[in-house]
């Protein structure tokens, strides 16, 4: 398990041999092509039975897919948007926390390509404050830099810069990031300004809400987003463990 995460939830046996690819072709726990395919899977590959074990994330994609839309708006109007190859809130994941419920549909992706044990290996043992695994810090043509993982990110990664906080008055409150207030000083300002005088915005105390009663068990609770994947990762590996013992 990577370092800081609990040290209660021991890493368990993979439910895979250590050898070949993982997925439809091993165990044909993916059913035929249909129209069930998670964002950003690599040519659109459903997830079929899988998805099933795990209810909600069709409501969930419901959530991102109007946060989006909020969010979108909001940075029109807002005159704003992430600097151009930034990386700054990625490159220490120890502050950025998503749920395991968040992390399975990146997860069902990776168990599916046959990507979850060496991804996974590689998050064992990870020190907190290395960057976020889907932070591609080595670009080629075929993987520009950014996430390597843009349409499965969860909440947080969403919402973070372009959304607002309440504060102790009850008042919204958005927190510009530092590099884009080092770059138009005064930005925050102006924009909680504008929100005083009913300027839309996404509230990410509403939206946390929302996402964590879809799955409130594995929804609520926070883990740094390397902990969390990893957690989501052997979830899917024991779904996947109960499939095969059923089929054997």
């Amino acid at each position: 398990m990577p370092a800081g995460g609990d040290s209660a939830l021991a890493p368990r046996p993979s439910p895979f041999p250590s050898s070949g690819r993982q997925g439809e072709k091993s165990w044909g726990l993916i059913a035929p092509a249909g129209n069930h395919s998670m964002p950003g899977s690599k040519n659109q590959t459903p997830f079929f039975p899988l998805r099933n074990l795990f209810p909600g994330l069709d409501r969930l994609f419901e959530v991102y897919d109007d946060l989006d839309r909020q969010i979108a708006d909001f940075k029109e109007r807002a005159g704003i948007d992430c600097l151009r190859k930034c990386r700054v809130c990625c490159s220490t994941a120890r502050y950025v926390e998503a749920s395991v419920f968040e992390m399975l549909p990146l997860s069902l992706r990776l168990w599916e390509e046959g990507r979850a044990e060496e991804v996974q290996a590689r998050l064992e043992g990870i020190h907190p404050e290395e960057p976020c695994i889907s932070l591609n810090l080595h670009p080629t043509e075929e993987a520009p830099e950014g996430c390597l993982n843009y349409p499965l990110r969860p909440l947080i990664c969403r919402l973070f810069g372009f959304s607002a906080t309440v504060d102790k008055h009850g008042r919204p409150r958005v927190a510009v990031c530092k590099p884009l207030k080092e770059r138009n000083l005064g930005i925050d300002r102006r924009i909680n300004e504008k929100i005083r005088e009913d300027f839309p915005v996404p509230l990410m105390p509403d939206f946390s809400r929302r996402v964590a009663l879809i799955e409130p068990r594995l929804g609520r609770e926070k883990y740094p987003i390397n902990i969390a994947l990893w957690e989501a990762l052997d979830l899917v590996g024991q779904k996947i463990h109960f499939l095969r013992a059923q089929g054997d």
